[in-house]
């Protein structure tokens, strides 16, 4: 039987990425894609207004912080706002997420957005496939948007495999989700995924707490929401300014190690005022 593992170790080999404000730019032209279409999608379902503002690398709904948010959390979030009843919600949000599902799909065929990727982000992929490393996605987004946009930026083989925003309001539910994928389809190959070798790499402190909670190792990067700092008061086990400098070594390292540390300048900065 073959074995998926970090060099040095019996520890599997797997690596599981956020999208938004990770790999891709925040307030990049396919988040925003994304959030008009559920806007669109969310007043022609239900008729509850959705109003997405940008500020810096965050982003508000109706005047509600979506940091760490799904995509099943933020349509909920609208409709409660709106006064639909709980009991309709799941139904509507379902509704809605095909919608907008649909809507993306047909904004970004033959689109080429790979200029909005983050710097580092294709090469850290591309690294750790030559090496072997199983990755995947731990994302928001629901299943259809995450593949558009991995296909619009070049990563299409990212959204084959991991967690997803469609029906889950919890990152740590997706989290959870993402590491069953990636070992129910590593074992499907009669290959080993062992121990506590996957790695989530994400940029809110809700990627952090939901990589704790489905007890997986997690790299925070500071190119989204949250800051250095408040990355590693969350406890990631490591923290970077970009992925940039993040090279396969220092996940090996990170998977051997047994304390949080940073890489090159994403030294605690001042906190926010």
């Amino acid at each position: 039987m073959e074995h998926s593992t970090w060099p040095g170790s019996d520890r599997g080999a797997a690596v599981v990425f956020d999208i938004d404000g990770t790999l891709l730019r925040p307030g990049a032209f396919l988040q925003r894609v994304h959030m008009e279409s559920m806007a669109t999608a969310v007043e022609r379902i239900s008729g509850a207004p959705a109003e997405f503002r940008y500020e810096g690398g965050d982003l508000f709904v109706n005047g509600h912080d979506l940091a760490g948010c799904t995509d099943a959390g933020t349509i909920d979030l609208i409709l409660r706002g709106a006064g639909v009843p709980a009991a309709e919600s799941p139904s509507l949000r379902a509704a809605v997420v095909a919608a907008m599902c649909d809507l993306v799909t047909t904004a970004t065929e033959g689109l080429d957005s790979a200029h909005e990727l983050l710097p580092g982000a294709a090469d850290l992929v591309a690294e750790l496939r030559r090496h072997g490393v199983v990755v995947g996605l731990s994302t928001g987004n629901a299943r259809t948007v995450a593949s558009c946009k991995m296909r619009a930026t070049g990563l299409s083989g990212l959204a084959a495999l991991g967690g997803f925003g469609d029906t889950r309001a919890a990152r740590s539910d997706i989290a959870r989700g993402a590491v069953g994928a990636v070992r129910a389809a590593v074992g499907a190959r009669g290959q080993v995924l062992g121990g506590t070798g996957i790695v989530l790499i994400g940029d809110t402190t809700s990627d952090v707490g939901a990589a704790r909670a489905a007890g997986v190792r997690c790299v925070g990067v500071a190119t989204g929401a949250s800051r250095a700092h408040e990355l590693e008061r969350a406890g990631a086990d490591l923290v970077v300014p970009t992925l940039e400098g993040l090279r396969m070594h220092d996940l090996v390292e990170l998977v051997h190690a047994g304390g949080a540390g940073y890489l090159d300048g994403a030294a605690p900065s001042a906190p926010r005022g």
